[in-house]
C-alpha cells in the first residue's frame, strides 16, 4: 500500500488523505475565497503544511471553474524581477483569441515579460520598450489582465523570498484589488524574516492564518491514518510509534510523511538490518504495516532524503560564522547558551549572536527560548552528517570541556559521555555514563539507571570495568523494565569476564530476580539463584541469606514447595548475620512474600516488618515491591481486603520512586482484585491497556492478558477472543505464582463443558493439575479444582476426581488458604451431587456461598449458588427457580452476560420460561437484540459453533438466528451481512 500525501479536497479531522489538524484553517481560507475579493496571508514554519492547506482549499468543487495561478518566490541570491508572477501567468491555459473582454492598452505590457501571452494581448505601449517604464507599467498591466479573467485565485508562495519588484506588484494589487481577484500569500513565520506589508481598501476582506506544527495528538491521528488502522484504536504500539514520529519531526507534516515513507521502504526492502521479514511486519487482515515493525524501522532508518535536501537548501546561503555555529549545535545536540556555542565554534560572542539570527531566519535553528536549538532531531542529524569525522571529534572534545566549565547547574553527564565517546575518549565517557546511572539509581529512577548501565557494559573495553558495572546493572534491573539487552549484557559478563566469587554470586542473584519477574522462566530463575548460593555462602553470608530468600519464593512452574520451605528456613538461620539495611529490606520483602504464597500463618507477622521506616530509596523500593507481591499473594489466598490494604501501601511507596516494573505489578494486582470483587465495568479495557503497556515483562503481560481473556468470555461473551487470550496468557507467564495457569485452564475448561466436550475440558486442566501435583502447591488450586472435578466426573474419571480432592485436603491441612479451602468444599459438593446425594450437596454449596461471601468474592458466591440451584431444580424443589433468578441478577450486576445466558439456558432445560409483563416485543424487519448479537459475531468471522459458545446457545438455534438475519437483511450469504448497514 503506497502512501503519499494525496490531496482529497476533504480536510476533515478524520485524517482523510493524511490531512490532519487543519479543518479550522481550511474553513477560514475557503470562506475568504468564497466571499469575494480578498487577501489571505498564510504564515507557517517551513514544512508545516501551508502549501498543502492551499491545495486542499482550491481542490473544492466550488472553485473548479475559477482561474488558478500559482507563483513561488525562489530562494535565490539574484532573483528575476517579477519572475514568480510571470511564471504563474505563463501557465494560463492556451486558447486562440483575446483573453476575456477588451483589454486596455496597458495590459499589453504583460506580453513583454510573458511571451506566451503576447498574441492574446493588445500591443504594448511604445514607451514600454524602456525597462524603467516597463517596471512602472507592469503592476497596472497585471491588474488589468487579472480583472479581465473574472474569478481568479493568485497564490504567491514564499513571499518572504520575493524580489522588490514582486513585492511592489503585491502592494499594488492589494491597494487596487480587482473585484474577482482572491490573493493568497504564504510566508515563513521564522523570526527575523520580513512580513508582507500591504494596505488594502475596506471593501477587501483580509484573513491572516497561522499554521503551526502538529500537536502530539494530531501526529497520532496522522500515524493511525498512515497505518490504515482503526481511528478509535489507540494501542500501546500505535502510541509508541506516534510519540516517536512526533519527537523526531517536531510535528512537521512533510517531515512526518517523509519519515514514515522511508520506514516503509526499509520494511519492504527487507535489507536484513533487524526489521524482520515482510511476513512479520504487515498487519494481518489490515491494509498497513504493524506499528511495532514501523517503530523499529523509524528508529534505525537514516535521515529521509526530503529532509536532507530541505536542510541543505536552508543551509546553502549561511555565512561562514553561521555554518560553524550550526556545526557546534549539531555536535552538542542539546540546548545550550549562545556563549557555549560560540566557544565550541571558536567565534566571537558578538558574531555568534549574528550567526544565530541568520540560522533562525533560514529556519535552520529556532530560538523560542534563551537557547537556540534545531527544530527537530532529524534536522540535527542532517546537519551532523555534513561534519567530517575528524572535525566532529575535535568539536566533541571542545564541547565536552565547554559543558564542564560553562553549565549553571550540575554537568549534563549523559551528554558528556556521548561527546567524550565521539571524541575517542572512551574512559572519560564511561566515567560520566556510570556516574549518571549512579545518580539515577540513588534518586530511585531505576529505568534510567538500567538503560545507562547497559550502555556502559556494552561500551567498556575492559573486563574489570564491565564486571563492576554489571553488578550495578543487575541490581537496578530487577526494579525496572530491563529488557533483553540488559539480560544479555549481564550474561556476557558472567560467561566471559570471570568475575570474583562474591561479585559473581551477587550478579547471579540479581539476574535470577530479573529472569523471574521479566523474562526467562521459573526454572531458569531458580537455577540461577541455586548457582549463586554456593558462591555467596563462601564469600558473603549476608548476600547468601538474601539469595536464599529469593529461592524461597515458590512457583507453580518451579520446584516442589518443600524445597522452597527448606530455603526459607536456611535463610532464617542466616538472618542474624545480615547488617546491611538494603539487604535486610530485600530479605524481609521476599520472606513475607514466600510465606504468603505458601499459605504459612507466619506471613502476617512477616508483612508487618515492612512497615519499619526505610533509610534509603533502595530500601523503600524493596518495601514497595514487598507490598505489591503481598497484594498478589493475599488475593490468591482469598484475602481481598488485606490485598487492597497492601496495594495502598505499595501506591504510597511508588510516589517516592520510579520503577516501571513495580508500577505494573500494582496495576495487575488491581486488575485481579477487581476480577474477584467486581463489578467489571471497564475491566476489559483496563486489562487491554495494561497488557499492551507491559508487553516487555512476560508475567505482567500474562496476568493482564488473563483478565482480558476472562472478561472477553464472561463480560463480552466473545469465546474465540477469550480462548486466544487465555491460551496466550498461559504460554506467556514465566514465574507464575499460582493464578495465571490455574485460572486460564479453568476458564477454557468451562467453555468446553458448556459446549458438551468433557474430554477436552479435562485436557484443558491437565497441565495445571500436573503442576499442582508435582509442586504440592495446593493453596493455588482454588481457581481450577472445582471445574476439574466436574470435568473429570463427566468424562468418567470420578475416581481421579476423588484423589484430587483428597490430595488437596492433605496439602492445605496446615495452610492458611481460605479460597482453596472453600473451593475444596465446592468440590465435595459436586462429587456428592454426582453420586446422587443432593441434600448433602446443597448443604455444602450453601456453606461455600457463605464462605465466598465472607471473602468478598461475589462471582464465586454466584457460581456456588448456581450449582445449588441446579441441584434443587433436579430435585424438583420450589425454591430452585427464585434462587437461580437471584443468581441471574447477581451476574447482571457484575456484568457477566455469558453466565446470565448459561443460567437462562438452565431454566429453559427445565421448561421454565421467564416472561416480561409487557409481553414479547415485535421487531418486524429490524434485528432483535439477540439477532444483533449474532450478527456482530458473524461480522467478526465467527463460525456458528463459536457463536453458540459465546452466547450459550445450541448450534441449531444459531442456525435459525442466522437464517432470520439473512432474510431480514435480504442477504444472499454470510458475507452480505457484513456489507449491510444493519446497525448504527
Amino acid at each position: 500500500m503506497e502512501r503519499g500525501l494525496p490531496g482529497t479536497g476533504g480536510g476533515e479531522e478524520t485524517a482523510d488523505g493524511g490531512f490532519v489538524g487543519r479543518s479550522a484553517h481550511l474553513r477560514r481560507l475557503r470562506r475568504a475565497l468564497r466571499e469575494g475579493c480578498s487577501l489571505t496571508v498564510v504564515r507557517s514554519a517551513a514544512g508545516a503544511g501551508a502549501s498543502r492547506l492551499v491545495d486542499e482549499a482550491l481542490g473544492g468543487a466550488e472553485f473548479a471553474g475559477w482561474t488558478h495561478l500559482r507563483a513561488r518566490c525562489p530562494d535565490a541570491v539574484d532573483p528575476v524581477p517579477f519572475g514568480p508572477v510571470a511564471d504563474a501567468l505563463a501557465g494560463l491555459p492556451y486558447a486562440s483569441g483575446p483573453l476575456g473582454p477588451p483589454l486596455p492598452p496597458v495590459a499589453g505590457a504583460v506580453g513583454l515579460v510573458v511571451p506566451e501571452l503576447a498574441d492574446r494581448l493588445p500591443p504594448p505601449p511604445p514607451s514600454a520598450a524602456d525597462p524603467e517604464v516597463l517596471r512602472g507599467l507592469l503592476p497596472r498591466a497585471v491588474e488589468a489582465l487579472l480583472a479581465a479573467l473574472g474569478n481568479v485565485v493568485l497564490v504567491v508562495e514564499d513571499a518572504h523570498h520575493a524580489d522588490p519588484a514582486t513585492l511592489g506588484l503585491l502592494r499594488h494589487l492589494g491597494g487596487s484589488m480587482p473585484d474577482g481577484l482572491r490573493l493568497v500569500v504564504t510566508e515563513d513565520a521564522a523570526r527575523g524574516l520580513p512580513a508582507l506589508d500591504v494596505r488594502v481598501p475596506e471593501r477587501v476582506r483580509v484573513e491572516e492564518i497561522e499554521v503551526r506544527p502538529w500537536t502530539a495528538e494530531e501526529t497520532a491521528a496522522f500515524v493511525r491514518w498512515w497505518l490504515a488502522a482503526d481511528p478509535q484504536r489507540q494501542g500501546e504500539e500505535e502510541n509508541g510509534l506516534a510519540n516517536a514520529v512526533h519527537e523526531l519531526t517536531g510535528g512537521l507534516p512533510g517531515v512526518a510523511g517523509a519519515l514514515l515513507r522511508g520506514a516503509e521502504e526499509l520494511l519492504r526492502a527487507g535489507d536484513g538490518r533487524g526489521t524482520g521479514a515482510a511476513d512479520r511486519v504487515w498487519a494481518a487482515g489490515e491494509g498497513g504495516p504493524r506499528a511495532d515493525a514501523v517503530l523499529a524501522a523509524v528508529q534505525e532508518s537514516d535521515v529521509p532524503p526530503y529532509v536532507r535536501r530541505e536542510s541543505a537548501r536552508r543551509r546553502a546561503s549561511l555565512t561562514e560564522d553561521a555554518r560553524r555555529l550550526l556545526e557546534a549545535a549539531a555536535v552538542i545536540g542539546s540546548a545550550v547558551s549562545v556563549a557555549v556555542l560560540a566557544e565550541v565554534a571558536e567565534i566571537a560572542p558578538g558574531r555568534a549572536e549574528a550567526a544565530v539570527d541568520a540560522c533562525v531566519r533560514r529556519s535552520v535553528l529556532t530560538a523560542d527560548g534563551p537557547c537556540p536549538v534545531f527544530r527537530n532531531p532529524l534536522d540535527r542529524r542532517a546537519a551532523l552528517a555534513e561534519v567530517s569525522g575528524p572535525r566532529r571529534a575535535r568539536l566533541s572534545l571542545r564541547a565536552a570541556r565547554a559543558l564542564r566549565r560553562g553549565g549553571d547547574g550540575p554537568p549534563p553527564l549523559v551528554d558528556l559521555a556521548r561527546l567524550y565517546r565521539a571524541a575517542g575518549r572512551v574512559r572519560e565517557g564511561l566515567r560520566c555514563l556510570v556516574v549518571a546511572a549512579d545518580r539515577a539509581a540513588t534518586a530511585g529512577d531505576y529505568a534510567t539507571a538500567t538503560r545507562l548501565y547497559t550502555r556502559a557494559v556494552a561500551d567498556d573495553p575492559l573486563a574489570e570495568g564491565r564486571v563492576r558495572t554489571a553488578a550495578k546493572l543487575a541490581r537496578t534491573a530487577q526494579l525496572a523494565r530491563a529488557g533483553d539487552r540488559a539480560v544479555a549484557a549481564v550474561r556476557r559478563v558472567l560467561d566471559e569476564d570471570d568475575p570474583p566469587l562474591r561479585i559473581r554470586g551477587e550478579i547471579r542473584l540479581h539476574l535470577s530476580v530479573v529472569l523471574r519477574n521479566q523474562s526467562g522462566g521459573a526454572q531458569d530463575s531458580l537455577n540461577e539463584v541455586a548457582r549463586a548460593i554456593p558462591d555467596l555462602e563462601a564469600s558473603d553470608p549476608q548476600t547468601a541469606a538474601r539469595a536464599m530468600a529469593v529461592a524461597a519464593i515458590p512457583s507453580i512452574k518451579g520446584w516442589p514447595v518443600g524445597r522452597h520451605r527448606d530455603w526459607l528456613e536456611r535463610c532464617g538461620a542466616l538472618a542474624g548475620q545480615v547488617t546491611d539495611p538494603v539487604a535486610r529490606a530485600a530479605i524481609a520483602a521476599n520472606r513475607a512474600t514466600a510465606l504468603m504464597l505458601l499459605g504459612d500463618p507466619r506471613a502476617w507477622a512477616a508483612a508487618r516488618t515492612l512497615r519499619d521506616p526505610a533509610g534509603t530509596a533502595m530500601e523503600a523500593a524493596h518495601h514497595t515491591r514487598g507490598w505489591a507481591n503481598l497484594a498478589h499473594a493475599a488475593s490468591a489466598l482469598g484475602y481481598g481486603e488485606r490485598a487492597r490494604e497492601y496495594l495502598d501501601l505499595a501506591a504510597e511507596g511508588l510516589a517516592e520512586t520510579s520503577s516501571p516494573y513495580l508500577e505494573g505489578l500494582t496495576q495487575t494486582a488491581r486488575l485481579v482484585l477487581t476480577w474477584h470483587e467486581g463489578p467489571w465495568r471497564g475491566l476489559h479495557t483496563d486489562a487491554d491497556r495494561t497488557t499492551r503497556q507491559y508487553q516487555e515483562i512476560p508475567d505482567l503481560t500474562a496476568e493482564a492478558m488473563l483478565v482480558r481473556g476472562l472478561t472477553a468470555l464472561h463480560v463480552l461473551g466473545d469465546v474465540p477472543r477469550a480462548r486466544r487470550d487465555l491460551a496466550e496468557a498461559a504460554g506467556t507467564t514465566c514465574y507464575d505464582t499460582g493464578f495465571v495457569l490455574t485460572a486460564s485452564a479453568a476458564a477454557l475448561a468451562r467453555i468446553h463443558l458448556e459446549a458438551g466436550r468433557p474430554g477436552q475440558a479435562c485436557d484443558a486442566v491437565e497441565e495445571a493439575l500436573r503442576r499442582l501435583e508435582r509442586t504440592g502447591g495446593w493453596v493455588w488450586a482454588a481457581e481450577v479444582l472445582p471445574i476439574a472435578v466436574e470435568a473429570l466426573h463427566r468424562d468418567g474419571q470420578t475416581a481421579r476426581a476423588h484423589r484430587l480432592v483428597a490430595d488437596c485436603a492433605a496439602g492445605i491441612a496446615d495452610r492458611d488458604a481460605p479460597a482453596a479451602r472453600t473451593a475444596l468444599t465446592v468440590c465435595r459438593a459436586l462429587l456428592a451431587e454426582a453420586e446422587g446425594r443432593r441434600g448433602e450437596a446443597t448443604g455444602l454449596l450453601a456453606d461455600a456461598e457463605a464462605r465466598w461471601r465472607q471473602l468478598g468474592r461475589p462471582f464465586d458466591v454466584a457460581r456456588s449458588a448456581e450449582a445449588r440451584g441446579r441441584c434443587l431444580l433436579d430435585a424438583g424443589e420450589e425454591t430452585a427457580v427464585p434462587l437461580v433468578q437471584e443468581v441471574v441478577e447477581t451476574y447482571r450486576s457484575l456484568g457477566a452476560r455469558w453466565d446470565v445466558a448459561r443460567c437462562q439456558r438452565l431454566l429453559r432445560r427445565h421448561d421454565i420460561v421467564t416472561t416480561h409483563r409487557r409481553g414479547r416485543l415485535g421487531y418486524g424487519d429490524q434485528l432483535s437484540p439477540r439477532e444483533q448479537e449474532v450478527a456482530r459475531l458473524v461480522v467478526q468471522g465467527c463460525a456458528n459453533r463459536d457463536i453458540a459458545e459465546s452466547l450459550v446457545l445450541s448450534p441449531r438455534t444459531v442456525e435459525h438466528h442466522v437464517a432470520r438475519i439473512m432474510r431480514k437483511l435480504n442477504a444472499a450469504s454470510r458475507t452480505d451481512i457484513v456489507l449491510r448497514p444493519w446497525s448504527s
